[in-house]
Parts: structure tokens; sequence; C-alpha cells
């Protein structure tokens, strides 16, 4: 096996770059195999990347790298800054492609990504050899130790499930964190009330909607009034993508207030940022940690 070849060959090779380089590399990386003599992950296929953030290629590394930066900065401001040996776990993690950000910083022997889409797993599998991607189930637990992660990320995960889920996990998450860890996702803002009925108004105009995403947003939310009021309360939105009893009834769009994650995980986690800001990022990111 070559130097090139090791499945730590890309933290040896780019360990001591800055975030704006490895910005560079990965960029470069979707266009070529080997980056400074260092063989790179590949990339899903276009379709598949664009199935599951509406994008693909620089666009999506370029996403991917806002999130990971906001991650590291809320992560040392708590006093729990990435290192080398931080156990880390991607959940929900499509195509791999958070994990893959993380590979400058953490050996691959501790990120470990989950999904529960096969096909999103096995391209994530096929795409990037270095790294360990699990199956989860739709519901915990996690085939992995109490106590044994120091963060656990998650884009756009939370943006999906419905109540009954994002509460399980949210327990699994602080089952498996060490004390004081840390738990980052995002969830869709306010503002995706009015995207929705954006979409469902060009709908109605004859326009063609641009992704299947956006179909299912004009489907979503019907009722504006009636989710900015219940926004308002602190209840926890969800616009289900099917009915009862069929399972797929607990994903679609789900909208978390601030006052909702006080509430119902407050006694789990300490608050640390609910950041509502499109400059900065596309969705609300959530930083939670661990207490006790």
């Amino acid at each position: 096996m070559t130097h090139s070849d090791r499945t730590d060959a890309v933290f040896e090779a780019f360990h001591g770059l800055s975030d704006e380089e490895w910005l560079h590399v990965l960029t470069a990386s979707v266009f070529a195999r080997e980056v400074r003599g260092v063989r790179m992950p590949d990339f899903p296929p276009d379709n598949i990347q664009r199935e599951i953030h509406g994008h693909h290629g620089e666009v999506s590394i370029h996403e991917a790298h806002v999130f990971y930066r906001e991650i590291k900065a809320y992560c040392a401001y708590a006093g729990r800054p990435v290192r080398p040996e931080t156990a880390l776990l991607d959940f929900g993690c499509g195509w791999g492609r958070t994990a893959r950000l993380f590979m400058k910083d953490v050996r691959p022997q501790s990120l470990v990504s989950v999904e529960n889409t096969d096909r999103f797993l096995m391209a994530a599998r096929r795409a990037n050899p270095f790294l360990s991607f699990l199956q989860a189930g739709p519901v915990p637990p996690l085939p992995m130790v109490s106590e044994s992660l120091d963060l656990v990320t998650s884009w756009s995960t939370f943006s999906h499930l419905d109540e009954f889920l994002a509460g399980h996990w949210m327990r699994e998450f602080h089952r498996l964190l060490k004390p004081d860890g840390l738990v980052v996702l995002t969830t869709q803002s306010r503002r995706f009330l009015a995207f929705c009925a954006e979409q469902r108004l060009r709908r109605a105009s004859g326009m063609r909607l641009e992704h299947p995403w956006h179909e299912a947003c004009a489907d979503s939310f019907i009722d504006e009034a009636r989710a900015n009021s219940d926004f308002e309360a602190g209840r926890f939105l969800h616009a289900s993508s099917a009915k009862p009893p069929h399972f797929q009834a607990h994903y679609g769009e789900a909208i978390i207030p601030r006052n909702y994650v006080l509430k119902a995980w407050g006694g789990l986690f300490r608050m640390i940022e609910y950041l509502d800001n499109p400059v900065r990022l596309p969705q609300v990111l959530i930083v939670l940690q661990k207490i006790g």
C-alpha cells in the first residue's frame, strides 16, 4: 500500500493547512483524483448529489464548508475544540460530504457517519473508502458505546424528522456523548413558511418548479397563519410527506423553534446557540452541550 492509498493519507498530508487552503484542495478534488500527490475521495454521481442537496460538485463543497467552519468555531467557543482525536459522528450523512470536510482535522478512525437511506449510504461508501459509514435504522439505538462521542453533527436532517423521531434521536445523542459533548444540527427557519407559500403561488401561476423538493414544499404548511401561530407558541412544526400509519409520515419538512428546544431538550442539553442568520447559513444552526 502506498502512502497515498492509506486511510490516514489525507489527514497526514493536509492537517497543517488553514481551513481556506483546505477548501481549495477539496474543490480541486472535484476534478482530480489526486491532489498534491494524495489520493482523494471520489464524488458520487451528480444526480445523487442533486437529489440530496439540490446541487453538486463545487457548490456542494462550498455549502458544506460553511457549515464546517461554523461547527469548528462553536466547538472552540464551548471549550471543546476539534482535535485529531475528537470522536465525531455525522448523523444523516447523505453521500458523506460533512465527514469529508473533517478529514483534515480528525484522524479517520475517529470519524463515523450514519445514514438511513440505502442508496445514499452505498454512494458514500463507494466514494470514500477511507471512512466508516454505518447503516442507521429509522429509530435508535445505534450500535455504539455510551459516552463514546465528543461531537455529533447533522446537516439538514432535523429539517425533515417529525417530533417523535427528533426526540428519540436527541436522547440517543445524549446517551452517546461524553459529558459536555456537543450536538451541532440544522433545521428550517420560520422563513421557510414563506418559501413554501411562494412555491404554491408559482405552481398556481403555471410556473414549473425547479426541483421535486419544491413540489413537496408547495404541499407543506398549507395553513400559513396557523403555522406561524404554532411557531410563536414554541411548537414543533412538521408537514408530513405521507399519511399515517405509513412510517414515511415521520418524514417531511420540519421547523424547530428556539423555545421548543429549550423546553423539550433543556433537561438533556444546555443551549450554546440558536442562530437564525441567512447571511451565514441557509438553515437555523442549533448548538447544544450535554448536561452532566
